[in-house]
């Protein structure tokens, strides 16, 4: 699943257009092509002969006219004539033929690379941007601009693009055959010109704010999809899916109407549009009639003359369509550059210091947060205030403290999700923002307290950290994370695929994976995060085993609610409001420390005492 194979081709631009873009809402059509013709630019050939294909269509097409003529004025004269007209309309049909297929397949082959690399390209600039960015950010927003938006782009780019060209040549050119078979009539059409052009002018700007609306409010409907299969389990849980229905009914009756405003206007413009070409076609005849009985014209060029004239009214009356398609290019097109101008990136040292070797007896590396202070982009409390904290190489601690005391945003600054607004943190007396991130991030390995896991195979779900692991090495890792015996129970062993977020496993089972594959690892720092919270007491009791076999050869910081994990530690560390309030090992915090002795008894007293493997439980300790 983790590893793909591209094929060979021209390479797609890496990177995304600069910030300094101009949002796409505030350019026209060409600006929004220029936008994109970093992707289009490397399949120009199969674009070119695109343009190639539709000028032989259009040829065909406006050749058509002078065969109608040959065909009234001469074809009816004797059998030779009208065999040898009828012969010039089949070979004029295959050229249209011919350059159809042609345009169809190369315009669409470069449009679903050009929309694939698109996607890519997108993908590694999200990828790429800092944890607050997707914080604030709905999923489902982000999936409709990947899905519903990208696809838009594409039909647009494959269909509607060509279709327009095509018709801009058709009208061009059968403007210019109108002049050539009759220059009295021509003024007529150009007559009507302005009473077509200035309504798709006035109906196309109210067209493009509706059609951005109507994108947006599609958005929202794929945010509230996404959000109730998320919490499902919870909807159900709590009785309340008539309410979500509810809200979804009203999500989609948003949708609709913003999509029933913006097909109104475009019914609207092509209504008008096709009232007028009817009307000037019956108006171009009749005065067409008028002239072929006073003998001023044939009755070929009358009949070429009405066919360019409907070739005009048609390519206008096409190209007020398209333009309704192209207004709803401007709210894709805008979404797109949204999310490609984001610039929400971790800053990067240009000359990055190599992460600090393993000092300890038996590995790690010491930890330092130096009067650290940290508030979340979008939560106004602060969260950490001059934290001061220092883990020395290979020391275990448990960190405790009551909730929103800041205990998990120490592994996110470890980390650098996130970057503290004040102080440092440093790893064997180097700052984190010295490093390079993926040099940071290789050597610190994290057991979530929600297991994060993929629609794969155990195996592949394992090795998601090492992605060139052996069998052997995955195996050994589950082994010491005691999740062997239940992978080998199921169906195809390390072959099975579980599912989406593991669905197809218990939270105990999908715990000892992402065990697994933190011990796989094998990173100086152990970042646990109540890595044991899903595990029974006897499962639990199994891997504390593993992991002070692990904890031995690595710094390791771990969230504990648990008396069995905090005893365990080398230390113990109280936090509160964002400090350091106390420090020690257990027996000497509940003597001095009100606050580790009230929440000892409120989160350790329900431990088994009685299990002959595990330290005395708290109750015990405070009689």
């Amino acid at each position: 699943m983790f590893k793909t194979k591209n094929p060979k081709k021209t390479t797609p631009p890496s990177t995304a257009p600069p910030a300094t873009a101009p949002p796409a809402t505030e350019l026209g059509i060409f600006g929004v092509m220029r936008v994109f013709a970093p992707w289009i630019r490397p399949y120009r050939w199969q674009v070119l002969g695109a343009f190639l294909s539709i000028i032989l269509v259009a040829a065909g097409l406006l050749s058509f006219g002078r065969a109608i003529a040959l065909l009234v004025d001469e074809g009816l004269a004797s059998p030779w004539r009208l065999n040898q007209s009828m012969a010039i309309c089949i070979v004029i049909a295959l050229m249209v033929a011919v350059g159809s297929y042609l345009r169809t397949v190369l315009i669409n082959h470069a449009a679903e690379r050009v929309i694939a690399d698109l996607r890519k390209a997108m993908y590694r600039h999200m990828m790429g941007l800092s944890t607050a960015w997707f914080e604030e950010k709905q999923s489902g927003d982000v999936i409709s601009t990947f899905a519903t938006d990208t696809i838009m782009i594409q039909s647009i780019l494959a269909s509607t693009t060509s279709m327009a060209v095509r018709n801009v040549i058709l009208l061009v050119g059968g403007l210019v055959m109108v002049v050539l078979t009759s220059p009295k009539l021509t003024l007529v059409v150009l007559a009507l010109v302005p009473l077509v052009v200035a309504p798709l002018v006035f109906l196309g700007r109210s067209l493009k704010r509706q059609s951005r609306l109507a994108q947006d409010r599609l958005a929202a409907l794929s945010v509230e999809l996404d959000e109730s299969l998320t919490a499902i389990d919870d909807i159900i849980a709590f009785g309340r899916t008539e309410t979500m229905m509810t809200r979804f009914d009203q999500a989609v009756e948003a949708s609709f109407s913003a999509s029933r405003r913006r097909v109104f206007l475009r019914g609207l413009m092509s209504g008008f549009v096709i009232f007028l070409v009817i009307a000037a076609v019956g108006l171009i005849i009749w005065l067409g009639g008028r002239d072929l009985l006073r003998g001023a014209v044939s009755a070929g060029d009358l009949s070429a003359f009405v066919f360019y004239a409907t070739l005009v009214a048609a390519s206008v009356s096409a190209l007020s369509d398209i333009g309704g398609e192209w207004q709803r290019l401007g709210g894709a097109a805008a979404r797109i550059m949204d999310l490609l101008n984001q610039n929400a990136r971790m800053d990067e040292n240009p000359n990055p210091q190599a992460f600090p070797s393993a000092s300890g007896s038996g590995g790690g590396v010491e930890i330092h947060f130096d009067n650290v202070y940290f508030r979340y982009p979008a939560r106004p409390n602060q969260v950490l205030e001059g934290l001061n904290l220092t883990i020395k190489a290979g020391e275990t601690i448990a960190i405790v403290g009551e909730s929103g005391a800041g205990k998990t945003t120490i592994f996110k600054l470890l980390l650098r999700l996130y970057d503290a607004d004040k102080g440092q943190v440093r790893i064997g007396g180097v700052d984190v923002k010295a490093m390079a991130l993926s040099d940071l991030r290789q050597n610190i390995a994290i057991v979530p307290q929600m297991a994060s896991l993929f629609s794969a195979s155990v195996y592949e779900n394992i090795r998601f950290g090492v992605p060139d692991a052996s069998a052997d090495a995955v195996k050994s890792a589950a082994r010491e994370a005691h999740a062997d015996a239940f992978i080998r129970a199921l169906p195809e062993g390390y072959h099975t695929l579980i599912g989406t977020k593991g669905v197809q496993l218990s939270g105990g089972q999908r715990q000892r994976l992402a065990l697994a594959r933190a011990l796989l690892r094998g990173s100086p720092i152990l970042l646990l995060d109540e890595a044991t919270s899903a595990l029974d007491s006897v499962a639990e009791q199994n891997i504390q085993t593993a992991l002070l076999d692990a904890m031995k050869h690595r710094t390791t910081l771990v969230i504990a609610h648990r008396l069995s994990t905090v005893i365990n530690a080398d230390r113990i560390v109280l936090m509160q409001q964002g400090r350091v309030v106390a420090s020690g090992d257990h027996e000497s915090l509940i003597a001095t420390s009100p606050l580790y002795h009230r929440l000892a008894s409120l989160q350790f007293m329900a431990e088994d005492s009685s299990a002959t493997t595990h330290p005395p439980s708290l109750g015990a300790k405070l009689e």
